[in-house]
This record gives C-alpha cells, structure tokens and sequence, in this order.
C-alpha cells in the first residue's frame, strides 16, 4: 500500500467555509425570532455566534431555550 501525504491550506478551506457559516448563523437567529442576532467570530477558522440583542429576547431565552430549540430545529 502506497502513502500519500496531503497538505491542507487551512487559511483557504477557512474562506471558502465562511460564507457557509455566516448563512448556517443567520438561519438560526431568524429562526430564534426577534431580538437575536448572528455574527461570525475569526480564530484560526470561522466560528458562528447567536445571541440575544435585547433584554426580552435573553429573557425569553433563559424561559423557554429559544436558542438551543432554533438549532435543534435546523
């Protein structure tokens, strides 16, 4: 058996994914409803963060887990 040896350029797979999770973010703060927003956050590759924006959105969060229910859903 032969062995191949493959480089990964981690920078490139990480831009062309970003588009990806921005959208995947989005979804999950539209279908959380109002008061959340969607942003994308740059380590070493792109990461989503949903959040509530509002005082009764993280209100309603903490009641009923609006946030894990909208990626559950997804």
């Amino acid at each position: 058996m032969a062995w191949a040896h493959v480089n990964l350029n981690f920078q490139a797979l990480a831009e062309m994914t970003s588009d990806l999770v921005e959208e995947k973010t989005q979804e999950v703060a539209s279908r959380a409803g109002e008061g959340f927003i969607g942003d994308v956050v740059w380590t070493d590759r792109p990461h989503g963060a949903v959040r509530a924006s509002t005082k009764d959105a993280a209100q309603r969060n903490a009641r009923e887990n609006t946030l894990l229910k909208a990626v559950q859903s997804g």
